[in-house]
């Protein structure tokens, strides 16, 4: 009786060891695009402005410079910026860049969604200093 308690007790810790990394990957999934249903959104498009505004570095802002810093990271499941997810895909000035990758986690979103729920969603952003 006991031997067959406990292996049913091994057997239920299996079994959780094995689902366990799958739940944890479902919770973890992050969305393109295209898998969304709704697109993750600004909260205020006048903060954000204002946020990209004070990241423009005052010696090119001075002197004229002006560019595109193209930046890729996740928004996750409550609007935040991954700051570990955070890339450069392409940009006119490597200061630029720089002052992007600073201020993007600062930026708030609402978060895309799949079936009416909030998820992680992957978001490509181009930022425009001029």
């Amino acid at each position: 009786m006991f031997s067959a308690f406990r292996r049913q007790a091994v057997l239920a810790v299996a079994v959780l060891l094995v689902l366990s990394p799958v739940a944890a990957r479902a919770q973890d999934a992050v969305y393109s695009p295209s898998e969304l249903d709704v697109q993750p959104r600004l909260t205020s498009q006048e903060m954000t402005a204002r946020q990209l505004a004070r990241s423009y570095p005052t010696a090119l802002q001075r002197a004229g410079v002006t560019g595109t810093v193209n930046i890729q990271f996740v928004v996750d499941a409550s609007g935040k910026v991954d700051a570990g997810s955070i890339r450069v895909m392409s940009s006119t000035q490597a200061q630029l860049a720089e002052a992007a990758k600073g201020i993007v986690p600062e930026i708030r979103f609402r978060p895309g969604e799949v079936k009416g729920k909030p998820v992680a969603s992957m978001v490509l952003l181009p930022i425009v200093y001029k």
